[in-house]
This record gives structure tokens, C-alpha cells and sequence, in this order.
């Protein structure tokens, strides 16, 4: 009987052990890094880190009154799904299947820190 019991404690203990390992990254970790707006024309620029539990937006965006780019730094955090953060009003979802960003009607994909770069620095910033 002794032996019984410890072969399904044993073995229920390497069942959690291995579930528990499946997951690979932390929550959101599929937000951080760099994305670019599909737009054409006055692309948005964005990048994402982590501020300890929560997330930090950077914002690169044309002024909708005209002038250059402006940047805003904003807060989020995830919402109640692993692919959706709250970021202020916004919803911000992520598509694995394709890799990108949604938001309303803005649609980004991944980038480089280089195109990031290229847009961020026509930028002043706004708080």
C-alpha cells in the first residue's frame, strides 16, 4: 500500500512539473519590442517594455494639427486575457497568427529598433 501511494505522488508530482514548465515566457511578453503602424503615409511608431508588473507604451505619432511627430509615454497593463493589455481607454490586442498589433483601426507589425529610431528621432516629446 505504501508503495502504491508514493509511486502516484511521484508521479502526480512529475505530471506538475511538466505542465508547469510548458509555459515559457512571462504574461505579455509577446507586446515587447518594436512596432510601426501600417499606414503609408506618417507611419506610427511604438515600443513596448516592461515597468515592472505593468507595460510601458512610447508612442511615436503625427500630429493630427500638423507639424511633426510627437512622443507619448503611456502606461498598460494586461487586461483579463493573455493577449489584450489596457493601455489608458484603449484595447490593445495581439494576433499571434500574424504577428501584430490591433487597436481600432491601427494595425502594427513588428519592427526594428532601427526603423523605430528613424521615425522616433523627427519626434518632440509630449507627456
Amino acid at each position: 500500500m505504501n508503495r502504491r501511494h508514493f509511486i502516484t505522488t511521484v508521479s502526480a508530482a512529475a505530471l506538475l512539473t511538466i505542465v508547469a514548465g510548458c509555459k515559457t515566457e512571462p504574461d505579455g511578453e509577446k507586446f515587447l519590442g518594436y512596432w510601426k503602424s501600417d499606414s503609408e503615409y506618417d507611419p506610427d511608431a511604438i515600443h513596448i517594455t516592461r515597468n515592472g508588473d505593468s507595460f510601458l507604451f512610447t508612442l511615436v505619432t503625427k500630429d493630427p494639427f500638423g507639424g511633426g511627430y510627437q512622443t507619448h509615454k503611456l502606461p498598460g497593463k494586461l487586461d483579463d486575457s493573455d493577449n489584450i493589455l489596457a493601455v489608458g481607454d484603449k484595447r490593445v490586442a495581439y494576433d499571434e497568427s500574424a504577428d501584430l498589433i490591433v487597436s481600432g483601426q491601427m494595425k502594427a507589425h513588428r519592427t526594428t529598433e532601427a526603423d523605430y529610431q528613424a521615425i522616433a528621432k523627427q519626434a518632440s516629446t509630449k507627456p
